[in-house]
């Protein structure tokens, strides 16, 4: 009895010498794989794959796939927005799971449980899928773990093993759980990266239009000014001014003038190309940036804005706000400070609205 103890003790000791080396094996690769650059600008598929397949060849098993809560708060959905079938750049609606459909399954995953399912078919967090899913695939074992973000599981990741059950062992749950963890890390970067993306956006964006603003428009003009000079191709730049804007205001409240801009900011955008820049200067003014554009078909484009402000009609608790523009067009002098090209544009304004307005001058 006393050599058996012995042997008991020692199989013990093997057990967990083995469950330790495995877990070292799984930290060292999981945290290898986290220390490489990821663009995290791209989709979800693109970020996590080296997560998935990693965790995929870890674990030995047929598939791994993130999927995430429409609404932490509030969850109706689970969203399918990583998986290691997937290559490329996935086009067409993602796979959902409703609550209404797998109730049990969500219940547990909100909870923050981590599924081990020997056998997904009996067991009752997953037997839901039994019919849809898991005997049409051939899935016979899932271990499925929570994903956290400030307390709160935001999504699971699901592993799933086909053809016949298995009994999971403890290293690889909480290898999975790891696995988890470091999709949540990537997520929270990808997050941090939305946010300065919108603050960037803030930073450079009029808040009545949406068009860009003079901080951007002074960036962006010295970047074309460099290309341009380089391809020696022209620029060229509109000064718009609505025409007694101030009237408009004391007519109709500073809310009717804001519709104005607002629609007038619409009419830019819908006239002008793609590569053309489109700003909200302050005010009642607006600048439009016209690369590879000769001063000659920059009056052409100035010609139709003016018409097409002339003909819009702004409709405002139940009235009509008609208004003209003025407008100064100038050649970009691609060797001075583009301030010095605004100052050119604003004095043909300036000339324009002597000339009575509704017109168009050329700076010279």
């Amino acid at each position: 009895m006393k050599a058996l103890a012995v042997d008991v003790k020692e199989n013990d000791g093997s057990v967990s010498n083995n469950r330790h080396n495995e877990l070292t094996h799984v930290t060292q690769r999981l945290r290898r794989v986290l220390s490489k650059e990821v663009d995290v600008s791209v989709g979800h598929q693109q970020f996590l794959s080296d997560i998935i397949l990693e965790a995929k060849a870890l674990l030995n098993v047929s598939r791994v796939s993130v999927w995430l809560f429409d609404d932490v708060s509030n969850p109706k959905k689970l969203i399918n927005f990583a998986n290691t079938d997937w290559e490329g750049v996935i086009t067409g609606p993602l796979p959902e799971l409703t609550v209404l459909d797998y109730p049990n399954y969500f219940r547990a995953i909100v909870n923050g449980e981590t599924i081990s399912a020997c056998d997904a078919i009996t067991d009752p967090r997953t037997k839901e899928f039994t019919e849809g899913y898991l005997i049409p695939q051939q899935i016979c074992a899932l271990l499925d773990t929570a994903i956290f973000q400030n307390g709160l599981a935001i999504g699971v990741v699901c592993c799933e093993g086909r053809f016949e059950p298995r009994d999971w062992l403890q290293w690889e749950v909480v290898a999975a759980e790891l696995i988890a963890d470091c999709c949540s890390r990537r997520l929270l970067v990808h997050e941090l990266w939305q946010m300065q993306q919108r603050l960037t956006e803030m930073a450079f964006q009029d808040v009545l239009t949406g068009l860009k603003n003079r901080r951007y428009l002074m960036d962006y003009a010295r970047s074309e000014m460099s290309r341009h000079q380089r391809s020696d191709r022209p620029l060229s730049l509109l000064m718009i001014d609505l025409d007694r804007f101030k009237l408009i205001n004391d007519e109709y409240g500073h809310d009717g003038g804001d519709e104005v801009l607002k629609q007038f900011a619409n009419c830019c955008n819908a006239l002008v190309r793609t590569e053309d820049c489109v700003c909200r200067l302050g005010g009642e003014e607006f600048i439009i940036l016209l690369p590879e554009t000769e001063v000659a078909k920059a009056m052409n484009v100035a010609q139709r804005l003016r018409e097409e402000a002339a003909g819009l009609k702004v409709q405002y608790e139940g009235k009509e706000i008609r208004f003209t523009v003025s407008i100064g067009v100038a050649d970009v002098n691609l060797h001075m400070p583009f301030s010095q090209s605004l100052k050119a544009a604003d004095q043909a304004v300036y000339q324009a609205k002597a000339a009575g307005r509704d017109q168009i001058k050329l700076a010279l």
